[in-house]
């Protein structure tokens, strides 16, 4: 809202110390006192940070070294959750509008599992497929939208279509949740069944994953027959795994 100057006024009345833990107080600027002791993240969880072109992969390394350190974790699930969260954060900076998206995730070892969330500012799920010239979903509503955003193939003529499929199968396999919230609608993934619900209005997309460690998904399951991965992904696997030649 800011960066649209619009004058934001918040207040911190009944604020919580999760939220200023994650930094969220300090990036929108609003003074929190702190009174817990603030103990290092590294290797349990990343706080709210900005990601571009030029930082991504640092961030899904030091994501990727949190949950393979920590163990405990289906190696199936490590390879799908490694894929996924490459997929979103590309979307975010290729049809967003904008050259920047947010990530946090934690690790709950516990309860075995695995909180993460990606979102952005920009022009949202619906403008980003309808206002390209030669689209074919020009007359869609925002709901509609976001029902089609996780079908395989649909996509606004900057990718594949495949991302955000992809996440919501290996969710709907994993029994975990997924919350798809863009514009004043939001999807939610739970229990096996998709939900579409009127909400409050966000402008971007926020995509939030809660992800069981102890259930692994065939990958084979999801992907296509003679699926080809991107050469970074491949790197990420051979340096956590080592090489697998059976991988997809």
């Amino acid at each position: 809202m800011r960066s649209n100057n619009i004058i934001v006024n918040v207040s911190v009345v009944g604020a919580d110390s999760y939220a200023s833990r994650v930094d969220f107080y300090k990036l929108i600027d609003v003074p929190f006192q702190e009174q817990f002791p603030r103990r290092n993240s590294r290797g349990r969880f990343i706080e709210l940070k900005s990601f571009d072109a030029d930082s991504i992969y640092r961030l899904q390394d030091e994501l990727n070294m949190i949950l393979y350190q920590n163990g405990g974790i289906a190696k199936e699930v490590l390879e799908l959750l490694f894929y996924c969260l490459g997929e979103i954060m590309d979307n975010t900076l290729i049809h967003s509008g904008l050259n920047s998206g947010w990530v946090s995730a934690q690790f709950y070892p516990r309860k075995e599992e695995i909180m993460l969330t990606i979102c952005d500012y920009g022009e949202g799920i619906h403008k980003s497929l309808t206002s390209q010239p030669e689209t074919k979903y020009k007359d869609i509503t925002e709901s509609e939208a976001l029902d089609l955003c996780i079908q395989r193939g649909v996509t606004n003529g900057k990718g594949l279509g495949f991302g955000l499929f992809a996440t919501s199968q290996f969710i709907l396999k994993n029994s975990g949740e997924l919350l798809l919230y863009s514009g004043s609608h939001y999807l939610t993934a739970k229990n096996g069944k998709y939900e579409i619900k009127n909400g409050n209005y966000w402008k971007g997309t926020v995509v939030s994953l809660k992800i069981n460690t102890n259930i692994p998904v065939d990958y084979k399951s999801i992907m296509p027959v003679n699926h080809t991965l991107p050469d970074d992904y491949q790197f990420f696997i051979e340096k956590f795994f080592g090489q697998d030649n059976e991988l997809w």
